[in-house]
């Protein structure tokens, strides 16, 4: 009976403990939400300026807790505080209290999403505070915990090239193997967001070929264009480092042990085949990593691969196959034209129709492509034994090969000079004046060419 009454006892002296904190932190609650209140009005009025930190750091004193908005402001006002300090020597503590002030908000709102380890680590390089090994410590960190806010170009940037100063300077715990492991992450990470962007903005992308698109349309075009072109750089000094730490032969070392845990992992292979062609390293490895690549992933970037892959073992016939699947896959018209240009030349004489036929297509798309013609005027010229039913129409099909040739000059100024020049050299291998004459054939008469040209071209005024 006496276990039940102490029972019970302890039962009601928790409860009026549990009761009195509760009511005590409504209270506080209460009072942290009418101080909030009352300093964001306070601040909107005086824009934020110095006359708001005082009160500012009285309210995070005694409401820590109460609501990260606390913590924005804060950031806020510290921020306009260390533009004002410029080089002063209040600046340096102004900074570090901002440091301080992103693990603060960390430590009592631990889920909050603002990235605030990168931001730290980007305040702390921007204003020169701190070490460098320090710093790079600081971005190691955030790009594991805070990776989905670690998206800005500079930010990956900056963290690539104290990772590679780090292991330059003989950093221990930094080996070529774990060097190369962060900086392809960040590779990928770099393909993640530039994908994103295209992502997201492909929409207006393609409205803006039907339509004028309206004032903030544009502006969201134009933004994601000038961030795209940043992560564009990453990937360029990426390569550049990589390639300053990694010989042909540590590189495919790599991507060979890693291939079998990355064989679906589209970016991954991408990225490795880019990387092997940059450093020359075709070898079978990055046979394997392209055929791969275009199993897992089709595209016109690895259609192309396998087009130079197969380019390179001498199979014209295959290579002609994935250069018109690249063609026709790739979106950008400019490099569309391009890959229409190298299918042709891949068919070559081999196949002059074929050969034609893909240029025609590049000039559709690019008509100021100057050496499709001239490629078409090449094919023509090689053709005279072979389509013309007499001596007379086989040089005549050199007039056919003048006139594309001076269509290069025409279509692209620059190459006017080399397009007249193999323009007049054709036209001295086709008919002279005489042989017109014995040919009873005059000017403005037309010749109709057999085989695979099927063209009908005019006898000019010579």
């Amino acid at each position: 009976m006496n276990k039940n009454k102490n029972f019970c006892v302890k039962i009601a002296c928790f409860l009026m403990v549990f009761l009195s904190f509760n009511t005590a932190s409504q209270a506080q609650n209460s009072e942290c939400k009418d101080k909030l209140v009352a300093f964001e009005e306070f601040a909107k009025t005086n824009n934020f300026d110095d006359s708001t930190y005082e009160p500012w750091l009285d309210l995070k004193k005694k409401c820590a807790k109460f609501d990260e908005s606390i913590y924005l402001i804060g950031e806020n006002i510290l921020k306009q505080k260390i533009y004002k300090a410029n080089a002063s020597e209040a600046k340096n503590g102004i900074v570090n209290e901002l440091a301080s002030l992103y693990d603060e908000h960390d430590k009592n709102f631990p889920n909050n999403n603002k990235g605030n380890k990168l931001n730290k680590a980007l305040l702390l390089y921007e204003n020169k505070v701190g070490s460098e090994v320090e710093i790079y410590s600081f971005l190691d960190k955030a790009f594991k915990t805070d990776y989905v806010q670690f998206k800005s170009p500079n930010a990956l940037n900056i963290y690539s090239e104290l990772l590679v100063n780090q292991y330059n300077s003989g950093d221990k715990g930094i080996s070529s193997e774990d060097a190369l492991q962060k900086l392809d992450l960040i590779a990928e990470k770099t393909q993640i967001e530039s994908k994103a962007i295209e992502q997201a903005i492909s929409g207006l992308v393609l409205k803006a070929k039907t339509v004028t698109l309206i004032a903030e349309e544009q502006r969201t075009v134009d933004n994601a264009n000038i961030s795209l072109e940043q992560l564009s750089l990453v990937s360029e000094n990426l390569t550049g480092r990589i390639n300053a730490i990694a010989n042909c032969e540590v590189l495919s070392s790599f991507y060979e042990k890693n291939f079998d845990k990355n064989k679906d992992n589209a970016l991954w292979l991408e990225r490795a085949a880019d990387r092997l062609v940059d450093k020359k390293c075709k070898s079978d490895l990055y046979v394997k990593i392209s055929e791969r690549f275009h199993s897992v992933s089709p595209s016109s970037k690895s259609a192309y691969n396998m087009a130079v892959v197969s380019r390179s073992a001498k199979n014209n016939t295959k290579a002609a196959e994935y250069f018109a699947q690249a063609a026709d896959l790739q979106v950008d018209v400019t490099k569309k034209a391009e890959y229409f240009y190298t299918l042709a030349t891949t068919y070559g004489y081999a196949n002059k129709a074929k050969a034609r036929e893909a240029a025609l297509k590049a000039l559709e798309l690019k008509p100021s492509m100057g050496k499709a013609h001239t490629y078409i005027a090449q094919l023509y010229a090689n053709s005279s034994n072979d389509c013309g039913e007499n001596g007379f129409e086989s040089k005549a099909v050199f007039w056919l090969a003048a006139e594309s040739a001076k269509k290069a000059g025409v279509v692209e100024p620059k190459y006017k000079k080399s397009a007249d020049d193999l323009a007049e050299s054709f036209m001295k291998k086709a008919p002279s004046k005489k042989e017109i004459a014995d040919a009873k054939r005059k000017s403005g008469q037309s010749i109709a060419l057999k085989c695979w040209i099927n063209e009908t071209i005019s006898i000019p005024k010579i």
